[in-house]
């Protein structure tokens, strides 16, 4: 596996290569002042929540300060700091994880140095007895204009401020070497992004070099700091998480770009995976990946991902699968070894929430629900409440596409 410091070589060098323009939001980075602020999911949403954002390179020390609402006591936390060049400009990346927070609380904060602070921002931990909260789910952002992600993303977030989290599922931009394009997504959640935590996940677009080159995905793991209880070699590429009575697992599906890279990404992920569905508890599984797990169009047959993961799923009796990459919605009917079965796994592509679309994608046999997304892109909501669960797709102009209901 590369070091941080060869992706950062071979980054340099193909930097330059032209690829075509792309709509970006704001202006570069100013001084010291804090841009792009983001919370970020965490193993444990009761007592921990990760903050980051990013400044002009410095020498000076960046902190955090936190209270908790209607409180005045505060505490200060110097956060951690790298810096890191890019195709675009130079940084400094600040990243702080709090711990020991209160389970349902609300707390202000705010990010910043001296003088130059943020404004006060809020964030709410998980509570001790969450039978029931709402996420929102974003398909494919990449883009060539990044406005529609970002009328898509503030569209979800005015109907839904009541959402714990949101989930992008993969290919959050178009090439993900370029840091012009993750300004523009990071632009595009504004608002959401440092109010509630992401959960994302990589894409193959992720792992995209200038040219159609590919490499590991440098900037999407320093840009997030996820979870680091994945398997060995493939931390924050792959992770779990908890919210409320649902177990949430992250896989990266991108065998094909990093073959040269990570050779045993499915081995390694197959492993870990059964020990992870293995050592919960709760009573809601869900699978979150970037490409589907099924050969396309013919729903029956395993691609390798399904052949490594679907016999896990199965056996652990995994409610629903997530996956994005085709830019289309489509829901199955429950699945046991590929087939109809009264009690499986539901498989749903959750379509587009940038301007890309797919208009070859076909519906599946097993797909009772699909749309094609090409008129508008859309989002989704995940609603648990006691033993219900229930996931909404909407179009970006509120036309409801789908609703469904899965009990235990």
């Amino acid at each position: 596996m590369l070091s941080k410091k060869s992706l950062s070589m071979i980054l340099l060098f193909t930097f330059f290569i032209g690829t075509g323009t792309y709509f970006t939001f704001g202006e570069n980075l100013i001084g010291p002042t804090p841009h792009y602020i983001t919370q970020t999911i965490t193993a444990d949403s009761k007592t921990t929540r990760t903050i980051a954002w990013q400044t002009t390179p410095s020498e000076v020390d960046q902190f955090l300060e936190y209270k908790e609402l209607n409180t005045s006591q505060t505490t200060l936390l110097v956060a951690n700091s790298q810096k890191l060049t890019t195709n675009a400009e130079d940084m400094t990346l600040h990243c702080v994880t709090l711990t020991g927070l209160t389970p349902s609380t609300t707390y202000d904060y705010r990010v910043g140095s001296h003088n130059n602070w943020s404004d006060w921002q809020k964030l709410t931990t998980e509570g001790l007895d969450t039978t029931s909260f709402k996420a929102i789910i974003f398909g494919d952002s990449q883009s060539s204009d990044y406005a529609v992600w970002k009328q898509t993303a503030q569209t979800a977030w005015s109907k839904n401020k009541d959402a714990s989290f949101f989930i992008n599922m993969g290919d959050l931009v178009d090439i993900g070497s370029h840091y012009d394009q993750w300004k523009s997504w990071f632009d595009g959640a504004k608002g959401m992004i440092d109010t509630i935590p992401v959960a994302p996940l990589s894409g193959n677009h992720e792992n995209y070099l200038p040219g159609g080159t590919f490499s590991p995905a440098f900037l999407y793991l320093e840009l997030f700091n996820l979870p680091m209880n994945g398997p060995d070699g493939l931390k924050g590429q792959a992770y779990s998480f908890d919210y409320g009575d649902v177990h949430f697992v992250v896989l990266d599906s991108q065998a094909e770009e990093l073959d040269k890279f990570q050779p045993d990404l499915l081995m390694k992920q197959k492993t870990w995976l059964e020990q992870n569905l293995k050592a919960t508890a709760k009573p809601w599984k869900i699978l979150l990946i970037h490409r589907g797990l099924f050969s396309h169009p013919d729903v029956a047959n395993l691609n390798e991902l399904g052949k490594a993961f679907v016999p896990i799923l199965d056996q652990y009796h995994v409610d629903l699968v997530f996956t994005a990459h085709i830019h289309t919605y489509g829901r199955t009917t429950p699945l046991l070894n590929g087939n109809a079965a009264e009690k499986g796994t539901v498989y749903i592509s959750t379509g587009r929430s940038g301007d890309k679309t797919w208009s070859d994608s076909k519906q599946k046999p097993s797909e009772v629900v699909y749309d094609t997304a090409l008129d508008m892109p859309n989002y989704l909501t995940l609603e648990t409440t006691g033993n219900t669960l229930k996931v909404t797709n909407i179009k970006q102009d509120g036309t409801l596409i789908d609703q469904f209901v899965l009990k235990k």
